[in-house]
This record gives C-alpha cells, structure tokens and sequence, in this order.
C-alpha cells in the first residue's frame, strides 16, 4: 500500500512539475448561464463581459437548466508538447472544451455520463481532452458543463503522457481494491457452502454489492461495462449507492445480532434496511429532486443505524461490536464527505469519489475479522451442543447414535482399506439386581464404576458408547489378534469383581462380553449389534467362560480352554461350566 501512495505522489509530482513547466495557467473565469442556449460564439462575444475571475474551489449552484462557462487563458512552455485536459469528476453530466483552430473555428470535444463513454474522444473514468496550444502565445479555452446538483471541481493540464501515467496508477489502485473485495466475497461464498453458515454469504452479498458501488463511483463501470449505456451509467451512480445502504444495514443487523438484545431495534433496523433496498430498486422511476432526497435519506440512515448496532453490540462487551465500530468509521467519514458534496457544501475531489474506495480497503476486511468472531462464537456453541447431543449425560462416552456411526466408519474402513477392527459389547448383567438390592443411586455410581474399568483397557483414540443402561460398546482399532484381545477383556472382567478401596457396601460387577474380529468376519454395523447381542443372551449370569466370540472361527475356539475371569464365589467343581451367581 506504502509503494502504491509513493508512486501516486510521485506521479502527481511529475505532474506538478510538468504542469508548470510546459503549461500555465494565467487566468480562470466563469459565467453561469441560466439556461442551455448559449453556443460558443455567444458566450466568447456576446456574454464575454458577465465572465468573473475564480478558483478552483468554488462551488458552482448547477441543476437542471442551468449551464456553467468556464473560460481559462493558458500559456504553453517553448517546448510545446502534446497537452491534455482532465477533469477528475466521474459522476459530471456533461462537459465540452472549445478551442480554436488555426481557421478561427471553435473544434468541440463533448464527454460525460449522459453521453456514451465509448463516443468520447479519451474514455476512461472521467472527461479527458485533447489540448492544443502555439507556442508562447496565450490562448483562450472554454468548458461548457451541465450537471444535475452543485458541484466544484479540479481541472488538470498538462503533458498528456503524464496525465495518462497518473490515470494508469489510479486504475492501479482502484483495481487491486475491487479484486481484493471480490476476492474476498469468493472465498467467503465458499465457506458459506461448506459450513451452510449464513453469515458468509451475506459478507459475500455485502462485498459484491460493495465493490461493483466502488467501481460505479469511481467511473471503472461506465468505462469498461456499460460503455454504451450512458442512461444507466448515470443512474447507477445513484442506485448503487443506496442499494448499498439497505444490503449494509441488513448485513450488520444479521452479524450484530441486534435482534436477540434489543427486539425493538432489530426491527427498526431490518424495517430501514429493506425499504432502503427497495427504494434502490425504484431509484431509476424518480425525478432528479427526489433522487438527491432519497441518496442523502438512505446514506444518512445506513450511517446511523450501523453505528448504533455497533455500539449496542459493543456495550455487550461483543467483540464484534468493536471491529464494526472500527470498520465503519472511514465508512461514514467519507459518507459525510459525500454528503457534503452532494449538497454543495465542498468542492469534488479525489476525496470524495476514491477516497470512498480506499476507506472500503480498509473498512472491509475488519468486517471480515467481525464476521470470523461471530463464526467461531457461532460454531463453537454449535460444537458444545453437538458434544452434548453426541455424549452420554451420565457417563461422558459416546451415545448409541454416535457409536452406530463410529461403527459405520470401521465397516466401511474394512471394506474399502482393508482395515480391520475389533468390535465388543460389555454388559454389567448383575445391574438389574443391584438397582433391585441397592436402589438407583446405587446402581448409577455402580454404571460410573463400569466406565472407570472400562477406560484403564481403552486408549484415548478407541470408540467407546453407551448402548443400553449397562451395555456399553468398544471398538479397538487396528486389533487382530483373538489371544491379545481377549486377555484385555479377561482383565476387564476380573477388574469389575474386584470393589474399589474404602468402599463400606462390596458391590462386585459381573461383567459379559461379546467379541467379532472385523478381520474374520465383516457384516452390516445393524447387524453386528443385533449378533452381538444375541451372544450375551445366550450367556447364563453363572457362566464360566464370560467373554465370547462370534465369527468363522466361533467353534474352534469354543473348543479351546479360554482363560476364565476371577469369581467372587468358589467354583462348584472341574466338571461344572457354571459358578455361582454374582449378587
């Protein structure tokens, strides 16, 4: 940004330096015709002695009917180079530049928004002229402008090469302004669609809108889209603007959130917003009057309303309050600069039509910082309440629904990866009588205890669910050995009878398991639950052998002598396959 101001002083003073030297300005008079008849002969004879001397800075009462003359006596240097004209006011109706021939004969040049920008004889964002001057001889030129409101405004003469490197780093500037709002309004389209948050898409609606309203002021739009539309371009000047003003206040109504603290202000605000689109919308069906009344009406406004949810926003100690106080200060500074133009109050310069532009550079991506406080706000309660919907309230694992889909994922990776799983279903089968013995308190702090056991043989990264009121659901990744799964779950269930220290009621707790190796065998998530669970139903509350398998392998190893889990009971016998029951 530093090196785009440098090179923009440095060329405004080549300018100067070219300016004083290859051409001066002896003298500037002016003559406001109360009318539109005069032609050029009358006004450089006839109406020559209503001509007053002024200055650069004066505001001239234009408006419908009335023709303002301007009449500058210039000298050019000895070295007489190619001259040009510039008057730096994108949005001026209609200028023309006299000058006279070598025949005497005035020749015109004619530019504006109300004439085509491709007919003009330089096109670009505002007038620029031809200028030829003798060498060493004054020579007088007369500039016949009409505009629809009061206006004062610059005239820049000099060397054409160097009028035409300052217009050069202007679209430089202004250029790298736009695609960097557009830039932005395409990113922040894109995360609208992937987080389906409506807050981007309404900062993207904001910067579209934002930078084709800069492009229209600044004169980019009529010289390179609607170049053939001279209706249009000097309406957009006006629709875009307020357009603008109703998107703003329906934009930072949305990111402020004014509505859920202050309901009343909310709806004044969205009231406001909305029909300032529309009167946007119904700009081009008003006279010129009521067009400067609804500009002045929906930029005041915008001004207004932003601030004040701003504010609000801010005593609420929201941080998004602060970044759109800080955002909309230029904003409304060169809204009042506007103002003030638009009503005559200041002469128009560079401040009033690009200084908008670099104020939207600045003000924009501090809206963006705004938007991306109330997005990690927004997505992180977002992401509380999905812990909560997601997590079991008494145990913290996770609920059924979210283990169906932590085994969706292992299915689909031993299907698709080739990589395999060990899925378990532990059930706490003595709980109905402990809840029956003890009551619910007991049998809640003996489900707390479960869960306990359950983490000392669970690493951090494996699954682990609530299924039912004391069946709970692992999943060991990676896991494809029976004989190292199964000691973990022999270890779980020697765990579970063993009461923890200091308890005054020992309450062991009986523990089954149901194993399938992913690696062995691969079946639907539904019905790996649904099996196995019909492997601990068919488990007795005596049974010796508490952990089990399903799969391929099931009668092999039901042939084997698996390791049998602590009893809190004597066994009956070698040639018994039960124990006693666990309280």
């Amino acid at each position: 940004m530093l090196r785009w101001f440098s090179g923009l002083l440095l060329a405004l003073g080549l300018f100067a330096n070219c300016q004083a030297d290859e051409v001066q300005l002896l003298a500037q008079a002016a003559w406001l015709e109360a009318g539109q008849n005069a032609s050029i002969e009358q006004a450089s004879t006839q109406f020559a002695p209503r001509f007053a001397p002024t200055t650069d800075s004066r505001i001239y009462p234009l408006g419908p009917g009335k023709t303002l003359w301007l009449r500058l006596k210039l000298q050019a240097g000895s070295a007489s180079p190619d001259l040009g004209l510039d008057i730096p006011v994108p949005l001026l109706d209609f200028v023309t530049v006299y000058q006279q021939g070598a025949d005497g004969k005035w020749l015109a040049q004619s530019a504006g928004d109300s004439l085509p920008v491709a007919s003009w004889k330089r096109p670009g964002r505002y007038p620029s002229f031809d200028v030829t001057l003798p060498t060493g001889a004054p020579r007088d030129i007369y500039l016949q402008v009409r505009h629809s409101d009061p206006i004062g405004f610059d005239v820049r003469i000099g060397s054409a090469g160097a009028l035409e490197q300052n217009r050069q780093i202007e679209y430089l500037v202004l250029g790298v302004i736009l695609g960097t709002l557009l830039l932005l309004a395409m990113l922040c389209l894109i995360q609208s669609i992937i987080h389906r948050d409506i807050s981007y898409a309404w900062y993207a609606l904001y910067a579209v809108t934002m930078a084709l309203t800069r492009a229209t002021m600044s004169g980019m739009s009529g010289h390179l889209l609607w170049n053939h539309s001279p209706q249009w371009a000097d309406t957009a000047q006006g629709a875009l603007p307020v357009l603008l003003a109703g998107v703003t206040v329906l934009f930072l109504h949305h990111l402020c959130g004014i509505s859920a603290r202050h309901p009343g202000m909310g709806r004044v605000a969205l009231a406001c917003g909305w029909a300032i689109v529309l009167m946007g919308l119904g700009y081009v069906l008003a006279d010129s009057q009521l067009q400067s009344y609804v500009v002045s009406f929906s930029l005041v406004t915008a001004a207004v309303l932003s601030l004040t949810m701003a504010v609000l926003a801010w005593r609420h100690h929201d941080a998004v309050g602060g970044w759109v106080i800080l955002a909309y200060i230029p904003l409304v500074l060169t809204a009042v600069v506007s103002l003030m133009r638009l009503n005559g109050l200041i002469a128009a310069t560079w401040l009033t039509f690009d200084g908008a532009s670099a104020a939207s550079a600045v003000s924009v991506p501090l809206l963006l910082l705004a938007l991306h406080a109330r997005s990690r706000y927004r997505h992180g309660a977002m992401a509380r309440v999905n812990k909560l919907t997601e997590q079991d309230a008494l145990t913290g694992l996770l609920s059924a629904e979210a283990f169906e889909r932590q085994l969706k994922t292992s299915v689909s990776g031993a299907l698709m990866r080739r990589h395999f799983d060990a899925v378990m279903l532990v059930d706490v089968v003595n709980l109905p009588k402990i809840r029956q013995s003890y009551g619910d308190a007991m049998a809640e702090q003996c489900v707390l205890r479960a869960v306990i056991k359950l983490h000392r043989v669970v690493r951090e990264s494996d699954p682990a669910g609530r299924i039912d009121t004391g069946r709970f659901g692992l999943i060991f990744e990676g896991t494809h050995s029976r004989a190292e799964l199964q000691e973990r779950m022999v270890r779980l269930v020697a765990s579970g009878l063993v009461p923890p220290r200091g308890a005054g009621l020992e309450v062991p707790l009986q523990m089954h398991v149901a194993c399938l190796l992913l690696g062995e065998k691969v079946l639907a998530p539904a019905q790996i639950l649904r099996e196995l669970g019909q492997v601990l139903a068919g488990m007795s509350s005596r049974t010796r052998r508490p952990v089990r398998f399903f799969g391929p392998a099931d009668d092999a190893a039901s042939s084997q002598t698996p390791p049998s889990a602590p009893s809190s009971s004597p066994a009956p016998g070698p040639e018994s396959d039960e124990t006693q029951p666990v309280p």
